[in-house]
């Protein structure tokens, strides 16, 4: 399965989201041909390499003469007509579409008034049309599976519309965003724009981390301003799942303090509880810590839904203060149980697999443990035993 991530933490435009697909290897001459079904005149494209903050980049412009506006109001009616009159692909006219209706939902929400009655301004400009539409061109083009997305940098500040000077982010921003993870930084520009934010909206499985995946290209596409706290720009990479290479994959929680003021004859007890709470794993390193003090990096691994009580136990059972958490992604040979008889009894044996191939086979410890004693022999005569079947 491909998949699309989008890291936006310099915001994401549309001109930006179709310039990163271009630069991770859409073409232009296709993207051209394909745009130009639309029978949209008065307008040309362009692309370009530059550097944004020290980065290679590719700018994409929709270009117009000095003369002409490119502000056209358009009802959503005439949007419909235009892609569905079009020559392109039923798939890309059912994603440009898609799009465009969210949007207008998000118009109604802010103006209210009824869909009918909808003039895009800024949305319904013939770059606009290009950006949309231009995306589903790529996601098929590309054969994008599913999409996902970093949260989403705003910036701050106002923005200038048909309405007026508004506060960043604009209102329709806001809507599309719901349920998103947002947040400001101190640039004062808008960095997200509701062609950006609509697109992401319709398209984007999820919202936060980076999936397993195995990176095939990226795309670096420039944005217009130059801003202060990082490089305006929008990065995408593409490549394959990591279903794909046949492991299992989640992601965990990891849970980390290090501890220097705390007597250390408790940390089985300490260990015991936290796993209690619903950690998948604890561990202890040693550290130097400030002022040359010896201290343990305590470790907890955990899923989302035990988080909080992980947390708790760890504050519940240390001399801690503050915590760091952090998501990981995993990759996990697909596992499953074997019973095996041995002259000592029978036990289970754990084996992993990737595709139809054993990878690695181990003994359960805890059943070797019991034969161990059981049968008052050596662990390790348990281990040779087992593998040897």
């Amino acid at each position: 399965m491909r998949i699309a991530y989008f890291d936006c933490s310099s915001g994401v435009s549309g001109d930006m989201i179709l310039a990163s697909l271009l630069d991770a290897g859409l073409d232009f001459e296709y993207l051209k041909k394909e745009l130009g079904k639309l029978k949209l005149a008065g307008y040309k494209l362009s692309k370009r390499k530059i550097t944004k903050s020290g980065f290679a980049a590719l700018k994409f412009d929709v270009i117009f003469p000095k003369t002409r506006s490119r502000l056209k109001e358009r009802p959503l009616g005439e949007i419909k007509n235009i892609i569905n009159k079009s020559g392109l692909s039923s798939k890309v006219k059912t994603l440009a579409l898609k799009i465009f209706e969210n949007i207008a939902d998000a118009e109604c929400a802010v103006h209210n008034i009824p869909k009918n009655r909808i003039h895009f301004h800024e949305i319904g400009s013939t770059d606009s049309l290009v950006d949309i539409v231009g995306f589903a061109i790529a996601f098929e083009h590309l054969n994008i599976d599913k999409v996902y997305a970093s949260s989403i940098n705003l910036g701050s500040g106002v923005v200038k519309t048909e309405h007026g000077l508004l506060p960043v982010p604009a209102p329709v921003t806001s809507v599309l965003l719901k349920g998103v993870p947002i947040y400001s930084g101190e640039d004062r520009f808008e960095l997200t724009t509701p062609t950006g934010a609509g697109i992401l909206k319709t398209v984007a499985d999820s919202f936060g981390f980076m999936p397993l995946m195995s990176v095939e290209t990226i795309g670096t596409a420039a944005g217009t301003f130059e801003a202060i706290q990082q490089p305006n720009i929008l990065r995408v990479f593409l490549g394959q799942s990591a279903k794909e290479l046949d492991y299992d994959t989640d992601s965990v929680i990891v849970i980390q303090t290090n501890i220097d003021d705390m007597n250390m004859v408790g940390t089985e007890h300490m260990m015991e509880e936290i796993f209690a709470a619903g950690a998948l794993d604890v561990y202890f390193a040693p550290v130097y810590m400030k002022k040359s003090r010896m201290g343990i990096l305590l470790s907890a691994i955990t899923k989302k839904e035990n988080l909080k009580k992980v947390i708790d136990a760890v504050f519940q059972e240390t001399t801690t203060l503050g915590v760091r958490v952090f998501e990981a992604g995993r990759y996990k040979l697909p596992r499953f149980f074997k019973k095996i008889n041995t002259e000592y009894g029978s036990m289970n044996i754990k084996i992993g697999k990737s595709g139809n191939k054993i990878i690695t086979s181990s003994p359960e410890y805890r059943d070797a443990r019991l034969l161990a004693r059981k049968n008052n022999v050596a662990l390790r005569r348990i281990y040779e035993v087992a593998r040897q079947k």
